[in-house]
């Protein structure tokens, strides 16, 4: 500070010790650092919150890429597996979807869905992957199998 400074708030008199910060300084940094605090963690909440979706999700997918695999590793899957719907079951499933494992701590229900369509001698095989309480699908999954 100037010697004109200085005088001008002598005269004023605002005597200002050079040694510290105020109350007001302290008050409007903690105020400063508490919103950008508020706003990083609930940022980081929202994150990993995300993340356990993303989690989720992927091993709701896992689980009706499984059921595909069984039923696409067949030669003939509708005739020789012998696969039929199968209404929204909590896993572990019956035959032939046995095999099916879910190593994951999520709780899944599968539905299988296969409509044969005997003009273009397809079958079309829907996987819906549920979340326990909920009615509609997580995950659907649908392939079309050519009887040739």
């Amino acid at each position: 500070m100037g010697p004109r400074l200085r005088r001008l708030h002598g005269r004023l008199g605002v005597h200002r010790s050079h040694d510290g910060f105020t109350l007001i300084e302290i008050l409007v940094a903690t105020s400063i650092f508490g919103i950008i605090a508020i706003f990083v963690l609930s940022t980081f909440g929202e994150s990993m919150r995300t993340a356990g979706r993303s989690n989720e999700r992927s091993a709701a997918t896992t689980l009706g890429t499984q059921v595909m695999e069984q039923v696409r590793a067949s030669v003939n899957p509708y005739t020789e597996v012998g696969f039929t719907n199968i209404a929204r079951t909590p896993l572990p499933l019956g035959a032939p979807y046995d095999g099916l494992a879910n190593p994951t701590p999520y709780t899944f229900e599968l539905a299988v869905t296969v409509v044969p369509n005997n003009d273009l001698t397809i079958t079309t095989v829907t996987v819906d992957v549920f979340r326990t309480a909920e009615p509609t699908p997580f995950v659907t999954l649908t392939t079309i199998l050519d009887d040739q």
